[in-house]
């Protein structure tokens, strides 16, 4: 695409017609003396930038004989210091299908610094292909300095009025003042959700007589004319164990109920679950594939369907199928699956590969069914009502004498009955088509890690023995990946560094079991050597070479969104020290225990010496996958103390 149509797109203003014209609540380029004096955010003295003001407007128009939304975006923000300079390159992003795609025009920009103002060049606008169906118009402000006040707006033109997107108040920086406009015909009903944890200082709802009209059609059309506004919205300061921040950004959601034509007819986008069904059980896609079970017996190998127990059975054809296809690394949900021809081609995205399990299942005499969900990062599913949007993944649900295992064999490495981790976004619908589809929990076993270490040390001061460890889960799954991809000699190189501190860690000899049987927990084997530089006649050591929490991932005063380890957790340290005669001890650790409210979880720590044997054991177990935002000040003061005991020290003295 080449720049002449790239200024025609964004920057040429197309001919459509809007039902609303009142002038916004902001004029463009009118900085207060106020503005320009503000060197901090009085109520977030930390950010870099903060929001002025912001107003968003969507009316809906029309353009080249079709309905558009437009979107008229104004931002005024305060750049602080250089840390806030990145908040001065915007990207705008555009979707776009095989038919249709959105539009960016009337892009107009300024810095200013003082009285100095700078407007944006057009030929510094760019445009770039993130994927099929999304690209990006992106620019960056000119003159940028600290204390700079950028002000931009454009208009955005969207075919697309089933994904009327709506709008987020809440930022990576905080916003004095963002309002959203809307004037939408009575012809397009919409529901509407509020998320987040902010509240609306405005929230007006109108209804304006005839204010949409389209030629051909002698009767107008009703608006009705919403305003939404917050103040003073917070920072959303992104933190570890968050799956996808959408689901808990403060913004107004629309989701299409019913569209009513012009010329009467009416159709309806919400529905019930069991219409639902009723669709996919007959449709072209997912439901024509699942039908299939009778041509899957026929194209598997036979000795698939015998086995010990059903058991056995069933980890017989998952094998088979995760080894006799391998993944595409596409997803196409509801669109291009063929399961059968990626079951002969030995290739196929994700839908293919699961629901040619499913198949394969069923026609072993199996209960198995499809399961809808949203990845992580995809955000969460609504419950109220089936929005089909939301979900971008289908796994498989395999019931046998009376329990379930949810399975996905697109990943080689997975073992039967854990899933990929980005799948882990607390529940799924189960598609039954013949007792009606569910709501079930994405839950997944507790995962361990373990470690024992066995030490003795000599008279100057070294400690020599060993460390054995055990992962399962997704730990062993990691290790596994790591031991496949590096040599031996890096392998051992890594972790005699992340085991060691200033290269004082030698591993003697390594050696692993069930490095290949993934169903088993991964075992290592290490001779270890610790080279102690004794302190005159003390001897200080660190137990902790192996601490796996360095640094608290629990930062924020208040956190407003749950925390999401994905899934439960024990890790287990024990530690067996053996000191000579010469040496006694001076000072040991404090023993601690501490318990999560609402049985969230527990750490204990003992530590004791007898005849010159220090035992040692430490413990960690998250008991749940999801905390609360209520839970978060214990999550946080829980993560502390473990830090803090990992950091602590053994004091030995010569006698």
């Amino acid at each position: 695409m080449n720049n002449k149509v790239l200024l025609f797109i964004w920057l040429l203003y197309s001919s459509t017609t809007s039902n609303s014209q009142e002038r916004p609540p902001y004029f463009f380029g009118d900085i207060t003396q106020r503005e320009y004096n503000l060197k901090v955010y009085e109520k977030d003295s930390t950010a870099n930038a903060v929001f002025l003001f912001e107003f968003g407007r969507s009316n809906f128009a029309r353009s080249n004989n079709s309905i558009v939304i437009l979107t008229r975006y104004y931002a005024k923000v305060k750049i602080f210091n250089k840390e806030g300079m990145q908040n001065a390159t915007i990207k705008i992003p555009i979707k776009n299908n095989q038919k249709e795609s959105e539009k960016v025009f009337g892009i107009k920009a300024i810095t200013h610094n003082g009285r100095i103002r700078k407007g944006l060049n057009p030929k510094n606008i760019f445009v770039s292909r993130i994927n099929s169906n999304l690209a990006e118009v992106k620019f960056t402000m000119p003159d940028i300095k600290e204390n700079s006040i950028i002000e931009y707006e454009y208009t955005l033109e969207s075919p697309f009025y089933f994904n009327f997107k709506g709008w987020e108040f809440q930022s990576h920086i905080p916003k004095i003042y963002s309002e959203f406009y809307a004037v939408i015909p009575g012809n397009y009903r919409y529901n509407r959700s509020l998320r987040g944890y902010q509240k609306l200082s405005k929230n007006i709802v109108n209804v304006v007589r005839k204010c949409f009209y389209i030629s051909r059609y002698i009767s107008p059309a009703d608006c009705e004319e919403l305003i939404y506004a917050m103040e003073d919205v917070p920072a959303f300061i992104e933190e570890d164990y968050l799956n996808s921040k959408s689901n808990y950004l403060s913004a107004i959601k629309f989701e299409l109920s019913e569209n009513v034509a012009f010329y009467k007819s009416k159709k309806k986008y919400s529905k019930n679950w069991k219409s639902v069904d009723k669709e996919f059980r007959t449709g072209e896609s997912i439901g024509k594939q699942l039908k299939k079970v009778n041509e899957f017996e026929k194209i598997l190998p036979p000795e698939l369907y015998t086995g010990e127990n059903n058991l056995t059975k069933a980890k017989k054809i998952f094998y088979h199928i995760t080894d006799h296809i391998t993944w595409n690394e596409r997803v196409n949900l509801f669109s291009a699956v063929d399961a059968k021809k990626a079951y002969i081609d030995k290739v196929g995205n994700s839908t293919e590969i699961n629901i040619a399990l499913i198949n394969a299942l069923n026609s072993a005499g199996f209960d198995a069914h499809v399961v809808l969900l949203s990845t992580r990062s995809n955000g969460l599913p609504t419950k109220i009502h089936p929005v089909l949007s939301e979900f971008n993944y289908a796994i498989a649900k395999l019931d046998i004498d009376n329990k379930s295992y949810l399975l996905d064999a697109t990943d080689k490495n997975l073992p039967f009955n854990l899933l990929p981790f980005k799948t882990l976004n607390s529940y799924g619908r189960v598609m039954d088509f013949k007792k009606g589809s569910y709501w079930y929990p994405i839950d997944v076993k507790n995962h361990y890690t373990r470690t024992s270490l066995k030490l003795k040390m000599d008279d100057s001061g070294n400690f020599k023995g060993q460390m054995q460890k055990s992962f399962d889960g997704y730990k062993a799954v990691a290790k596994r990946l790591s031991i496949d991809k590096l040599d031996r000699e890096e392998y051992l190189t890594k972790a005699e560094e992340e085991y060691g501190t200033d290269d004082n860690l030698v591993i003697n000899s390594y050696k692993n079991s069930d490095v290949e049987n993934i169903e088993k927990p991964l075992k290592e084997l290490f001779d270890i050597t610790i080279e102690n530089e004794p302190s005159g006649d003390l001897i200080i050591f660190n137990p902790f070479i192996d601490g796996e929490s360095r640094v608290n991932p629990f930062k924020l005063n208040q956190r407003l969104y749950p925390v999401d380890f994905g899934h439960a957790t024990t890790t287990l340290f024990n530690l067996q020290l053996i000191i000579p005669e010469s040496y006694k001890v001076k000072s040991l650790p404090e023993r601690k225990a501490i318990k999560l409210p609402n049985d969230g979880g527990l750490f204990t720590f003992s530590i004791v010496e007898k005849n010159n044997k220090i035992q040692m054991t430490f413990k960690v177990i998250i008991k749940r996958a999801l905390y609360d935002p209520k839970e978060y000040p214990y999550l946080k003061e829980f993560f502390k103390q473990i830090i803090k005991t990992q950091k602590s020290l053994i004091t030995l003295e010569k006698k």
